[in-house]
């Protein structure tokens, strides 16, 4: 219990001046997000949207995202961190804001694909994330950062469908209102309490060419990009059959309602929450240590999934375990992919690099999905969740492949 106590004591150390403005922030984006995001779809086709012009218009916007964020992280390492978040929070409020007030679905797929680029801040969010951890205690920040935006959604979707039920869709008119000032609540935080990270020498004028051909000379990039590649598409692959069908393999091929899903999902993102409390404030930094449990959670998560055909376990039962193991491993994964970059990349680097990683993300995921639809149509159901399992095993090696080649930087 001693060694728990101190583990949080240690923890409110790392949870302050710029770390605790991002984690309040994102606590905020986390109320406005769960209380609209989980009713976009069903928005969309009230406004005249057809499904196949969803998936259209979301393909389109995460092109959009993927080039500005490469753009918004070359500025972050030359304007500073602080003035492009604060532009983009500026413009992303506007957008909750604009939402709200589209008649049509070709205004709202205007609005959608301007949000998209409006995000062009990410990389300033990763970059002075990075500048403000304190050294070695990388992995236990950013579990603990995990938490805050996790917390609105143990109960905000229920709100946003209560204003669904009882208003239609002006219900979600007024919830987009709401996350517009939420939004600019976020704003006037980030303007008060954020500090730059970026020292005026590392400043400069802006070039393309330049500014990219330095992060690429970077001695280390090849590792930085390999893991690039787990995050923006390994990965992402081995998840993406659960991802896209894990909603309709539980109702339609399982049977549960859609209440008991509904269930199954508040659970694991209690589990997640309470997992990294836990590990934030008792977790070492040992890598190894970290991965190898996160590949075990991630893959065992599968097999429970598929484990009410394979063995005739009680639904509710492998659903539960799988989403628990799975919630778990994924509070485990990103940390740890934050705090090696975050060890490896210099300041001066760090926004650039974050923008590369965005653009491989959007690229990525959105390959993987198409894959993963693939597995799941030429598998079945239970053979693309072994498969997943499989696949996940196979992404941690590699990863364990990657920071072996690291380890006397990461160690």
């Amino acid at each position: 219990m001693e060694s728990v106590a101190n583990g949080f004591r240690e923890l409110r150390n790392v949870l302050s001046g710029n770390v605790l403005v991002m984690a309040i922030s994102w606590f905020l984006y986390g109320l406005s997000g769960a209380l609209v995001q989980p009713f976009f779809s069903l928005y969309a086709k009230s406004l005249g949207a057809g499904d196949l012009e969803i998936a259209v218009v979301k393909s389109i916007g995460m092109v959009v995202l993927g080039v500005f964020t490469v753009v918004g992280g070359l500025l972050t390492d030359r304007v500073g961190r602080v003035k492009m978040i604060l532009a983009g929070t500026l413009l992303v409020s506007l957008t909750q804001f604009a939402y709200a007030l589209v008649g049509s679905w070709s205004q709202l797929a205007v609005v959608w694909v301007i949000d998209e680029a409006a995000h062009f801040y990410q990389p300033a969010l990763t970059a002075i994330i990075m500048d403000s951890i304190p050294s070695r205690k990388e992995l236990k920040g950013f579990i603990a950062l995990n938490v805050f935006p996790s917390i609105p959604w143990l109960f905000m979707p229920v709100i946003g469908g209560r204003l669904y039920d009882i208003y239609g869709v002006q219900g979600i008119r007024y919830g987009f209102l709401v996350s517009g000032v939420l939004s600019l609540m976020v704003l006037l935080l980030r303007a008060r309490a954020l500090k730059e990270t970026l020292t005026v020498a590392n400043r400069g004028g802006f070039n393309l060419v330049k500014d990219l051909t330095e992060l690429f000379r970077f001695k280390m990039m090849k590792h930085v990009i390999l893991i690039y590649l787990f995050t923006g598409f390994i990965a992402p692959l081995a998840s993406s059959v659960w991802n896209t069908y894990g909603s309709i393999y539980s109702v339609r091929i399982l049977g549960v309602s859609n209440t008991e899903w509904g269930i199954v999902s508040t659970v694991g993102t209690a589990s997640s929450i309470i997992a990294s409390l836990i590990l934030a404030s008792v977790i070492s930094e040992n890598y190894v240590a970290v991965m190898v449990t996160t590949s075990v959670l991630s893959a065992a998560s599968y097999l429970f999934f598929a484990s009410p055909t394979l063995m005739g376990v009680s639904p509710m039962t492998a659903l539960v375990a799988g989403s628990v193991s799975g919630a778990i491993g994924g509070a485990l994964m990103g940390p740890v992919i934050s705090a090696m970059l975050t060890r490896i990349l210099p300041v001066e680097l760090r926004g650039r690099a974050a923008g590369i990683q965005r653009f491989i993300e959007n690229m990525g995921w959105a390959l993987a999905s198409y894959i993963g639809g693939l597995l799941y149509v030429w598998l079945g159901a239970v053979g693309s969740l072994l498969a997943s399992s499989v696949l996940s095993v196979a992404a941690f090696i590699y990863l364990y492949l990657v920071f072996r080649s690291l380890r006397t930087l990461l160690n």
